[in-house]
């Protein structure tokens, strides 16, 4: 896992002595970073020319050019495999993805992102494939169903609906395991992250409503069905963290350490007016889910 340490955002401005130099020189002048590693963030996405990404290491710098880098070294992605892709109608794709993959693009990279592969294994033209969007989202660590569309009237039909279209299920594992067998939890959430990115219960915050229920349970660990009925970011992993049984593997909300984030998307209901025909899917964890 990333060390917060290995996460760096590197800004400066363009002055006489980058003037007309090439943006991997300039920078490697700018910065204390060897041209290969430049070369290597352009290439990933990582690197920004006027608040605009930019992937040309020979673009000609001028003087006052606003210039950013985000790096994350020592990052570990999962790659794409075509079994993931388990569904298809064009434009829509629906994946089960693996824990360590970016759902859409991140600052430091767009490079070995699921839209960046799932467009590549598709070979859609360059028109589909920068309209490629996941429909909605999951963590980096999170597995499970995420659904994509290439058109984006679409894209905006499907969103407008969400909230009212759409039912969704998780499994995680909690340790501890909690006292109770089912939750209907309703706490609040902060519309703002802390500076080490954790949301929290607030009262002030936007109303959030989870359903738990404890399908098994082993040692001091339980694996538990949850329901969304609101789609907070992170509001499953600060629902369980605030009733004291964070999720196993997220360490961020004080979950105890472990291989991965234990969360898995299992079920996905889509029904009209969101599409043509209400369609459900359903995708066990991978195999090498252990608890």
């Amino acid at each position: 896992m990333s060390n917060v340490a290995d996460f760096q955002d590197l800004r400066a401005v363009a002055g006489s002595t980058v003037h007309g130099q090439r943006l991997d020189q300039g920078l490697t002048l700018l910065f204390e970073l060897s041209r290969r590693r430049i070369r290597r963030a352009i290439d990933e996405g990582g690197v920004y020319l006027n608040q605009k990404r930019c992937r040309t290491a020979g673009r000609k710098l001028s003087r006052g050019d606003k210039l950013r880098i985000v790096l994350l070294d020592k990052e570990k992605l999962n790659p794409f495999d075509a079994a993931q892709l388990i569904w298809q109608q064009p434009p829509l794709y629906l994946l089960n993805k693996r824990a360590g993959q970016y759902s859409q693009e991140a600052l430091h990279r767009s490079r070995g992102t699921l839209p960046d592969e799932l467009a590549k294994y598709l070979a859609l033209p360059p028109a589909q494939a920068c309209t490629l969007r996941p429909v909605h989202r999951l963590d980096k660590g999170t597995s499970g169903l995420l659904l994509f569309s290439s058109d984006p009237t679409l894209l905006q039909q499907l969103q407008a609906h969400w909230k009212t279209c759409t039912s969704k299920s998780y499994l995680a594992v909690v340790e501890p395991a909690p006292e109770w067998q089912s939750q209907e939890i309703n706490l609040a959430i902060g519309q703002l992250r802390d500076n080490q990115g954790r949301y929290h219960v607030n009262e002030h915050g936007r109303s959030c409503r989870t359903s738990a229920q404890v399908v098994e349970r082993k040692g001091n660990r339980a694996l538990i069905r949850l329901q969304l009925h609101t789609g907070r970011t992170h509001q499953l992993r600060v629902h369980l963290s605030a009733l004291g049984c964070p999720i196993l593997g997220d360490t961020r909300y004080g979950g105890k350490a472990h291989a991965r984030l234990m969360l898995h998307a299992e079920f996905l209901r889509i029904i009209q007016p969101a599409l043509p025909e209400s369609i459900e899917w359903k995708a066990p964890p991978e195999e090498n889910w252990l608890w």
